[in-house]
Formats: C-alpha cells, structure tokens, sequence
C-alpha cells in the first residue's frame, strides 16, 4: 500500500495511549517519550502504569490514568482530563485489548459486548472526542491496533476478530473522509506477539505458536513509531504477512484452511464445540487494561 505524504511529529503535541502499562502500550510510551512527547497513558492496572509514567517522564511530561475502560465513567474521565492538559492531543495509539481463545458457542453475549466495546466503541469514543482538535490544528495522527485475524477470521477468536474488523474499517473510512484536513490514519497488524496477553490459563493452545513465531513488543513498537515519520493506512508487522491478504483476494478457501490448520488446538487441548454448552469462563483479559487491583475484569 502506497505510503500517505509524510507530516512530521510534533513534540509539543502530546500522545494519548491507552493499554500502556505493558507489551506493545509500554514499549510505543518509551519510544515516544525519548523522541521528547509528552504522554498521557491510560490502563487499568494503576501500580504498572505509574512506574510506566515514572520512566517515560526521564525523558518527557508523562501522566499515568488508571482507569477501566469498560466502564462509561472511564472514557469520561479520560475526556475530563484532556479539558485540562497542557498538551493538545496530536497522536493517539487506541492499543488496549482482551482477548479469547474459545469456539463462538461457549462465549457470553456479556463477553461478546465486552470486545465490541474495548476494541471499537471505546476508540470510536475517544477519536471523535480528539478528532476535532487536530483538524483545528490540521495535524495529527490516529493509530488503531488491531490484528491479523482481520485478514480471515481464525478459530476460536470470532468477537474479536469481528470487533478488529470493524475497528479497520473505521480506519480506512476516516481516512477517506479526513486525510485532506491534514490527519493521518493507520492500523497496524500485528503477528502474534510475545506478551502478557497470552499468559491466562484460556490461552494455552497458542502459547506453542508464541514461543515459536512471537514478536518482541519493542519490534512492533519500533514499527508503530515509525509511522509517524512514514504514514501509511496499513502496516503488517512482520511486513511478509501481507501475502495473507493477497492470498485471501486470490483463493479465499486456501487462505481459510491455512489460518484455519494454523490457529485451532492441539487435539489433546480442545473439545468440539457443543451448541448446549454453558458460557466458558470470563474473557481472558491482556495485562495492559487488567484492574487496578490485578484481578482480572
């Protein structure tokens, strides 16, 4: 995909990260505050989150914001708190996420809500809260994580990877309707990556595919920060999983049986799903947005 005309970083503008006390959240916060941005970062584990901020504010104003985003009264206290910044927002990583790993039937129509809001309703929220703003200014930058999975839908990950789905596709829209004011948008595919997300019990029939073909968080940091210097809508990290998508253009039913073969258990760590089935347990949650408490959600 071509790359956007380039608009460099502002170091007086600030970057808003949210799921930053760990994994890829941590890693962009560092990288940005030693190029000299000021940051405000949100997730819920209050302790991590303030040692985050102790060690990015060595090199710029960091802010540590514990809150649940889950909850109406966490994005709203994220917006309480930018009336008051000193720094206008000019660069905004939507990173926190939950994620699971179960067979559509065994998940909760609570659970399901639940990735909807974290992974789309809540970046939704907070770029038309800061959206205006850089079009005032006519700079910005909004980055989206989302996923692989968008390119076909693995096992066992189906909100989710309908949730990153839709995240995409507001990307691109907004970069359709927006890009002429001055404002980047970028989503970013990530691999799987070797971080606390994939530590929950739920998690066991990836952690082989993790310690085989697992991303460093500063990798995909690296990456993400790179953007700023060369916008571009998509970026896959690593590059080579775009052919994914071409393969999905090309034969859609050999791109399914290969994500397919690659993503489902281990015969000896799954069950065949049962339309009977009682709801698994809660959604296995990343450790960049668990509560203040370190329990889980």
């Amino acid at each position: 995909m071509a790359n956007l005309p380039k608009s460099p970083p502002r170091q007086s503008e600030m970057a808003l990260i949210t799921g930053a006390s760990t994994g890829i959240g941590r890693a962009v916060a560092m990288r940005l505050a030693r190029r000299g941005h000021p940051t405000l970062l949100v997730a819920r584990n209050r302790e991590l989150l303030a040692q985050v901020a102790a060690e990015a504010g060595r090199f710029a104003p960091s802010t540590a914001l514990a809150v649940d985003l889950l909850d109406d009264h966490g994005v709203r206290t994220i917006l309480e708190h930018l009336h008051n910044c000193e720094f206008p927002v000019g660069i905004l990583l939507n990173n926190a996420g939950i994620g699971m790993y179960r067979p559509m039937l065994e998940v909760s129509a609570r659970e399901e809500r639940d990735m909807f809001r974290i992974h789309y309703q809540v970046p939704s929220a907070l770029i038309r809260a800061i959206l205006p703003g850089m079009i005032d200014r006519r700079h910005g930058h909004v980055i989206n994580m989302c996923s692989m999975a968008t390119k076909v839908g693995p096992w066992g990950h189906g909100p989710y990877a309908a949730a990153k789905c839709a995240l995409v596709s507001l990307t691109q829209t907004l970069a359709a309707e927006y890009s002429s004011a001055g404002i980047h948008f970028s989503y970013v595919n990530p691999g799987i990556v070797n971080t606390e997300f994939f530590n929950p019990s739920g998690m066991a029939g990836l952690r082989r595919q993790v310690a085989r073909y697992g991303l460093s968080a500063d990798r995909v940091a690296k990456k993400v920060v790179g953007l700023l210097d060369r916008p571009r809508l998509e970026l896959c990290v690593p590059g080579h999983y775009r052919v994914l998508g071409w393969l999905a253009a090309f034969s859609p039913r050999w791109a399914h049986r290969l994500v397919t073969a690659k993503s489902r258990p281990a015969a000896a760590e799954s069950s065949a799903p049962s339309p009977t089935a009682a709801p698994g347990p809660a959604p296995q949650v990343s450790a960049d947005i668990v509560s203040a408490s370190g329990e889980p959600w």
